[in-house]
């Protein structure tokens, strides 16, 4: 259970990144700490080393200013793309509501990177319905929402308030003993933000050939934790069996053998990672779409 909650303190780190991608405040340290191991050889001080693990992956990201210049390049998302907000009172369920909030936190950080201010408003208050079902009122209380509003105009200051309430979420559901909402959370918070980005990209146009890579390489980098995480979760509930399977064939794609399920989708063999053509990033594409919309179902 305590190696798990190193895999969420890092990956939460790790997706912050793309929730922060437009914060010019932001830097990314490049002093690495030392790895402290216990006293006996024997057994190592294995917190450490996943720490150690994750911050090598973020050092491996781009910085928020380099993302932040990439996305701008490509142009504005459409909004339609995102989650209605409307939905958010239509998922019951603990899983959905888990994977929904990690969701709508990714789609109000979009609306917030384009000055989407009214955008910002309704998911904020999508945001705080499904945290309230999923009982973080102290993580999303008066303060943080007060805060939220009065820095609507900053678009720096309000990233950097929608990424602290985000990784609080995390910690808190991790530290709760909840610990496969928190990676759903997580979850969804991935597949929203690789559905935009890949929604945005015609794998038709040969000048779309270094994003495409861009996209899948930079996101396997945080996919290849959270499939790892989700991997020592020992509990799962049975109404999360199904989208594990559906995660299971994208974790195929980018080179996971699947040891959460029996039965794994089979890939095409000439699809691979080392050659993102444009019908390999097609078919990430279509079943990141896929996964998205089973995951947004009510």
């Amino acid at each position: 259970m305590k190696h798990l909650c190193c895999y969420l303190f890092f990956l939460t780190g790790v997706l912050g990144i793309f929730l922060l991608n437009s914060c010019s405040m932001c830097s990314n340290p490049k002093n690495e700490k030392n790895v402290v191991v216990g006293t006996n050889m024997e057994e190592p001080d294995m917190e450490s080393i996943y720490l150690k693990m994750g911050e090598k992956v973020i050092f491996a990201l781009p910085t928020p200013i380099e993302a932040t210049m990439l996305i701008k390049n490509w142009g504005v998302p459409s909004l339609e793309l995102l989650n209605d907000p409307a939905n958010a009172s239509n998922y019951l369920t603990t899983v959905k509501q888990a994977i929904n909030l990690g969701i709508y936190i990714t789609d109000m950080t979009t609306a917030g990177i384009y000055q989407q201010t009214q955008t910002v408003l309704r998911y904020k208050e999508a945001m705080q319905l499904l945290a309230e079902a999923l009982g973080l009122q102290s993580i999303i209380n008066l303060s943080s929402i007060h805060q939220l509003e009065e820095n609507i105009e900053n678009r720096d200051e309000m990233l950097q308030i929608i990424a602290n309430i985000y990784s609080f979420c995390a910690e808190f559901l991790s530290e709760d003993d909840r610990n496969f909402y928190a990676l759903a959370m997580l979850s969804g918070g991935w597949v929203e933000g690789m559905y935009i980005a890949v929604s945005m990209i015609d794998e038709n146009l040969s000048s779309n050939d270094e994003r495409m890579k861009q996209i899948i390489l930079d996101n396997k980098l945080t996919f290849d934790i959270l499939w790892e995480a989700l991997g020592n979760i020992k509990s799962i509930p049975d109404d999360a069996v199904m989208i594990l399977h559906d995660m299971s064939y994208i974790a195929n794609l980018l080179g996971h053998q699947s040891a959460l399920l029996a039965s794994t989708p089979m890939v095409d063999p000439d699809n691979n990672i080392d050659n993102i053509t444009p019908k390999f990033f097609a078919e990430v594409k279509e079943h990141i779409i896929l996964l998205r919309q089973h995951f947004v179902k009510n």
